[in-house]
């Protein structure tokens, strides 16, 4: 009887560590191989150079999100903060090159998951 006691509270721990991993190589998967594609949907080429058009990326980039980490996660924010590539300091213009976007989740059991990514435009010359 203790045997089944012990082998019965087993594949409970080891169903909540499936889980977790579960939901955590998801979430890997789901936000390092966000779609560059979308992303050059919100570049903005003008005469004083290149740069990330903010609205229209945060509303592509909050859609990829909304879209996939919800099969993973119940609870989640994305914050994102833009800034110069030149001197890592804050851009408060509408003209910002660089990007970093956080993810916090909130999987099973209370564990916290969170990554960034840094996202720039940079100029390269052919040659």
């Amino acid at each position: 009887m203790i045997n089944v006691l012990l082998s019965g509270i087993f594949v409970l721990i080891m169903g909540g560590i499936f889980s977790i991993s579960f939901s955590f190589q998801g979430l890997n998967r789901a936000i390092i191989n966000t779609p560059i594609e979308s992303m050059f949907r919100t570049v903005e080429i003008e005469n004083i150079g290149v740069f990330f058009d903010k609205n229209s990326f945060q509303n592509t980039m909050m859609r990829y999100y909304d879209n996939v980490i919800p099969r993973y996660a119940k609870e989640y924010s994305v914050e994102f903060y833009y800034f110069n590539l030149s001197d890592g300091s804050m851009c408060i213009s509408n003209f910002c090159s660089s990007v970093e976007i956080t993810v916090n989740c909130k999987l099973i059991f209370n564990y916290d998951y969170s990554r960034t990514m840094a996202y720039s435009i940079r100029r390269t010359s052919n040659g």
